[in-house]
């Protein structure tokens, strides 16, 4: 059976297993090639900065330092793939173009991920409604199942500067752009948040600080990329 690669259009061909035939019933087709595929770098994490798990270090690179020196404790951070040439193309197509067909391009890798993190609550980082409006969907969720998340932040801006277009230090002084929409139900979970990128981590530590104010017992994090 053949189909159609979702970034180079190339064709894909793959054979029909033996198993498929004798056990019919959704057979998985690669969304893009084995070319484009090599293309993105996974995280090996052998060594690693403790906190978010950039190859720069083995114990905390010096952003991780900063914020632990701003809030206390560290951000346990998991990032799937490098932000390489590739990752950049991706995101370009994928979240300011709206190509919304390719968030299946990754939505097993990250499936895997959440399930290997022990977690109570689920929680996507939110788009503006500006966003939602334009682009049509959060980039975000959209890698996700309807039911397995929890929809608790919110943003509090109508409309905000994309983190790509603002420079280091603007991206780490952006004031707090969330809120829970009920603060209750995080108090002594354990809470997994869910991003596309991470750059500095301002976003991340700004939606943790939120849920940690709230009483929850442990926030860790999973973007897409870093």
């Amino acid at each position: 059976m053949n189909n159609t690669c979702l970034l180079c259009n190339c064709l894909i061909r793959t054979r029909i297993t033996i198993t498929e035939i004798l056990f019919p019933g959704e057979i998985k087709h690669p969304s893009i090639c084995s070319n484009c595929q090599s293309k993105f770098i996974k995280y090996q994490r052998t060594e690693c900065c403790r906190g978010c798990g950039c190859e720069e270090t083995k114990d905390l690179c010096n952003d991780c330092r900063m914020w632990e020196k701003e809030y206390g404790w560290i951000l346990e951070h998991r990032p799937l793939f490098h932000y390489n040439q590739a990752m950049k193309e991706y995101i370009h197509a994928y979240k300011f173009q709206g190509q919304y067909q390719l968030r299946v391009v990754f939505q097993d890798e990250i499936k895997e991920a959440i399930a290997k993190i022990p977690h109570d609550l689920l929680i996507p980082i939110p788009v503006t409604n500006h966003t939602m409006h334009t682009r049509g969907f959060n980039q975000v969720t959209a890698f996700l199942t309807p039911d397995s998340y929890d929809d608790l932040l919110y943003h509090l801006q109508e409309k905000k500067i994309a983190q790509s277009k603002k420079d280091r230090s603007s991206r780490i002084k952006t004031p707090q752009p969330f809120a829970l929409r009920n603060s209750q139900i995080v108090k002594n979970r354990t809470i997994l948040l869910v991003d596309d990128i991470y750059t500095t981590g301002r976003t991340l530590y700004h939606a943790a600080a939120l849920c940690y104010s709230a009483g929850c017992k442990r926030v860790q994090s999973l973007s897409l990329a870093h």
